[in-house]
């Protein structure tokens, strides 16, 4: 029997889902993901962890199968649009820094330079946007504790899928997901 609440990821593994299974997922457990013994239940029937399926459903209450799509084939952002949007990136949250912008192909991340105690520098792991082409949806993610990065939800309301509005909530940080 797995353990269904094991912390363990295989990012490969949970990506690598067709876009209908994830779906499917979805549809099943959209009226469980409240009750922890019919989600455990389903998790083990289906050989999932709690956390892929919870995955799969975050993405897809906040992108739809746009949002399925970002986390199973990211789109590769156009050169031109990763330098414009690196460009905006560095200069919104240049307080924060210092910072390295990442264009990882189908990912921009950023991560905050910190410093240890013993003057060893490393990067902490802010956040990654992701871009599907066909809806021109920035998607945004967090880094969860066992190094996933996760779907973090859109605003409420507005234009809740541009650039500037995922940057706002980074800045916002209304979860403490982003600056630690």
């Amino acid at each position: 029997m797995n353990d269904v609440w094991s912390n363990e990821w295989n990012q490969w593994r949970a990506s690598s889902r067709s876009l209908a299974t994830m779906r499917q997922i979805v549809q099943d457990v959209t009226p469980i993901i409240d009750d922890t013994g019919d989600l455990e239940q389903y998790a083990r029937q289906h050989h999932l962890t709690i956390n892929e399926i919870v995955y799969y459903f975050n993405a897809y209450e906040y992108g739809g199968d746009d949002g399925l799509e970002a986390i199973r084939n990211p789109d590769i952002i156009p050169p031109d649009m990763a330098r414009q949007a690196l460009k905006t990136i560095g200069q919104t949250l240049q307080n924060y820094g210092p910072l390295r912008l990442t264009d990882e192909g189908t990912g921009l991340g950023v991560y905050q330079i910190q410093e240890r105690m013993n003057g060893d520098r490393y990067l902490f792991p802010v956040c990654q946007f992701r871009l599907t082409l066909a809806g021109a949806k920035w998607h945004l993610y967090w880094m969860r504790k066992f190094d996933a990065w996760w779907p973090y939800p859109p605003p409420p309301a507005g234009r809740r899928f541009t650039l500037q509005a995922r940057l706002q909530q980074v800045l916002a940080d209304v979860d403490g997901c982003f600056w630690g």
